[in-house]
């Protein structure tokens, strides 16, 4: 499996020997959401810091077959691939899971993790149901594209189509609000827009037992689980958290939804670049 990637590095003479960090992207999102914090990450860590599209996201390779085990194992590959033995892990939703799930399968690869606003039980109907309109009126916006239209005009009309339809769902109204349409993964071919996701087989991984996790070990390493407190997972109550992560602490931004890193993009980056120096300790700070 091929991941796309792009690699950010601190300037030379604050460049240190440590691990990498290595983030990952929500559903139905690509590594392009990174682009304005992973740098600064890099830069204030002296990490070298990678942003990667997971299956069939982005610019990765597509597969029908898609499951939080085998979006662990692609990313287990593409740490042996590119010669990293041990990194520190920042995933958003779909991407938090893929950590989590790898921090407790093998755990002596992950030096430590930040899961933005996920939990750990298994999908709730409402929001399935939430992520599965979105992507429906994502299907659905790509026939507001007018003819001849540019990638910005493209974007444009489909930030107009989706909006006014979010009615009073207030979950995906949540989600399409906080999007970044700027950076919306389309592509053109032969003046024909599609999204630049396999939809099909993310609709499948949501609609199916692929969705559903069995999860098992223990991870002993240092965890910050963050979440909004207007989100619709409910990390705050969790009671597998502590479970499966005995050293993980949970840290709630007020008012925020699930898309915390562009709500909250300089409070997200100081506790994420905090938390990967270990400025303080985990248990006293959070």
């Amino acid at each position: 499996m091929e991941l796309a990637y792009d690699v950010y590095s601190p300037p030379g003479d604050r460049e240190q020997n440590l691990p990498p960090v290595i983030c990952l992207h929500g559903m139905l999102d690509s590594r392009k959401t990174w682009k304005h914090i992973a740098p600064k990450i890099a830069m204030q860590t002296g990490r070298k810091v990678y942003a990667v599209d997971a299956r069939n996201h982005g610019e990765s390779q597509w597969e029908d077959y898609m499951t939080f085990d085998t979006l662990a194992q692609d990313l287990d590959n593409f740490l042996v691939k590119h010669d990293i033995p041990k990194a520190a892990l920042v995933g958003h939703s779909m991407g938090g899971r893929t950590a989590l799930t790898l921090a407790l399968l093998k755990p002596e690869k992950v030096e430590k993790i930040v899961i933005e606003d996920i939990d750990l039980r298994n999908f709730r109907p409402s929001a399935t149901s939430s992520v599965m309109q979105f992507q429906l009126l994502l299907k659905e916006s790509l026939n507001s594209i007018p003819a001849g239209a540019s990638e910005m005009e493209a974007k444009r009309s489909i930030v107009d189509f989706i909006l006014p339809l979010l009615g009073n769902n207030s979950s995906s109204r949540d989600i399409g609000e906080k999007f970044d349409f700027s950076m919306i993964p389309l592509k053109c071919h032969n003046g024909v827009y599609s999204w630049q996701a396999n939809l099909n087989a993310i609709e499948q991984f949501l609609t199916t037992d692929r969705i559903r996790q069995i999860l098992s070990g223990v991870y002993m390493g240092d965890a910050l689980f963050l979440y909004g407190t207007k989100s619709f997972f409910k990390v705050k109550t969790d009671p597998l958290i502590p479970k499966f992560f005995p050293r993980s602490v949970r840290l709630g931004f007020q008012g925020a939804n699930h898309l915390i890193h562009t709500e909250h993009p300089k409070r997200f980056t100081n506790e994420v670049v905090n938390f990967i120096k270990g400025y303080h300790n985990i248990q006293s700070k959070y």
